[in-house]
């Protein structure tokens, strides 16, 4: 996936993804996650995942983070 700044919805409530330091080819294993323009975490993902499997991951990684349901 390209390193660019990635942003999504979840739950009615706006997401974005910034990759963080990169290694001299380019490649970032962390993302910053911010909402509302807040830094709530780092969410680890590898360089070769695809766009779409990026936004699955970030879907997961919130739901797992955000989860309320206390069903753990």
């Amino acid at each position: 996936m390209r390193h660019r700044t990635r942003s999504l919805t979840w739950h009615g409530e706006a997401f974005h993804f910034q990759p963080l330091q990169t290694d001299p080819a380019g490649n970032t294993g962390q993302w910053a996650v911010l909402c509302r323009g807040e830094f709530i975490g780092t969410m680890p993902c590898s360089s070769e995942v695809t766009t779409k499997d990026f936004d699955l991951r970030c879907i997961r990684w919130l739901g797992e983070l955000l989860d309320t349901s206390g069903s753990r």
